[in-house]
């Protein structure tokens, strides 16, 4: 078998992360197990020493250089971020009529509305339709740069993460990010997504 340099192990565990946000965050975080992932690299990138693969773990967490975010954390800050209550999704497998909504979107085999209810008091809804009540929607409008940045999204994501907010639905389309959370979790991940 060829030896691998320590370069070539730091190179391959580095990408390894990039592939795997998740494992990115719960670094930053503080709350992985670097032992078991090492093993669970190991296992998965054959060829490489398990004490190799942990030794550049360590160097990766210690030193923090993990990759840089700062910079989609200013298009995050920079972005106007509303929060609207009194919203309701309906899933449905036909197109409804007559609706005024937030976001509509057009899946393979069902409608997903985003609809804010004040507007739509005597609206029909079919009897097999989806209805999700006690939601709020924050509405993200970005600088078209965050089309071109890759991570965008996973850091709205991590922030919620680490607010242990579930996303119930989120529609990224061009400049504009829409998030679904439980209408009890709507001012935290409001706060989390405004602080810097």
């Amino acid at each position: 078998m060829e030896r691998t340099s320590r370069g070539n192990v730091e190179n391959a565990v580095n990408n390894y992360l990039k592939k795997n946000p998740e494992l990115l965050i719960s670094m930053r975080m503080g709350i992985i197990n670097i032992s078991k992932l090492a093993r669970k690299i190991s296992i998965e990138m054959k060829g490489y020493n398990i004490v190799s693969i942990r030794s550049a773990l360590n160097k990766i967490f210690m030193e923090k250089k993990l990759p840089e975010t700062t910079h989609i954390d200013k298009l995050l800050a920079d972005s106007k971020i509303t929060l609207q209550d009194k919203i309701m999704v309906i899933t449905t497998n036909k197109k409804l009529e007559n609706i005024n909504f937030v976001s509509a979107t057009y899946l393979t085999d069902s409608f997903v509305y985003i609809i804010d209810e004040t507007k739509n008091k005597d609206l029909e809804i079919p009897k097999n339709a989806i209805i999700e009540r006690n939601v709020s929607s924050i509405h993200i409008f970005s600088s078209m740069e965050i089309v071109k940045t890759p991570g965008f999204v996973m850091k709205i994501n991590e922030r919620l993460f680490s607010y242990e907010i579930n996303i119930l639905q989120l529609i990224s389309c061009s400049n504009e990010t829409i998030i679904i959370v439980k209408r009890n979790d709507a001012i935290r991940a409001y706060e989390a997504l405004m602080n810097k």
